[in-house]
């Protein structure tokens, strides 16, 4: 009689704590998700502006601003990657599970990141332009990577994805 309210009690424990992991998993990649979308969104604003020497509507302030937050969202997501959230098998995120196969890789590429983003932070609020194409092509290569690398794409969202991290900033990139 005691065996099967143990299992009861057991399996009751085991299933909260797998559904609280799966909740918890959900909200991960969903502030992933959201964070990821606003540097995109970010980085497609302040590529124009490293491209033309021309004065624009979008200037120096905002491409500050816009730096400094693409450096904050990835502080921000750098531990937004707990193993809970590897719900890649159940097509709730579009990281593939080599996220948590090769963490070190994967911290190494997202460290490129923030160091590139911070770089190009400085640079931008120094007014070094050449400095800031630098950072911003280091960025793109190490968003590109780590996206090759770890991300599922849709064939729909590839030619936008390699757009942006392709052309003029790998021509003088140094790492």
């Amino acid at each position: 009689m005691f065996k099967p309210l143990i299992l009861f009690i057991s399996l009751v424990f085991v299933s909260q704590t797998i559904g609280s992991d799966f909740n918890k998993g959900i909200e991960t990649i969903e502030l992933r998700k959201s964070a990821m979308q606003g540097m995109w969104l970010r980085i497609k604003r302040l590529s124009p502006y490293l491209d033309v020497d021309e004065n624009l509507e979008y200037g120096p302030e905002l491409a500050q601003q816009d730096a400094q937050d693409i450096s904050l969202l990835l502080e921000q997501t750098l531990d937004l990657w707990p193993s809970y959230s590897n719900l890649s098998t159940k097509n709730y995120t579009n990281a593939t599970p080599a996220v948590w196969v090769l963490p070190e890789y994967f911290n190494k590429l997202y460290n490129q990141a923030l160091i590139s983003s911070k770089n190009l932070e400085n640079n931008l609020s120094k007014g070094d332009f050449e400095a800031s194409e630098k950072a911003m092509c280091n960025l793109g290569n190490a968003c590109g990577t780590c996206h090759s690398s770890f991300r599922r794409l849709l064939t729909s969202d590839l030619a936008n994805e390699v757009s942006a991290w392709s052309g003029k900033y790998l021509e003088n990139c140094s790492n």
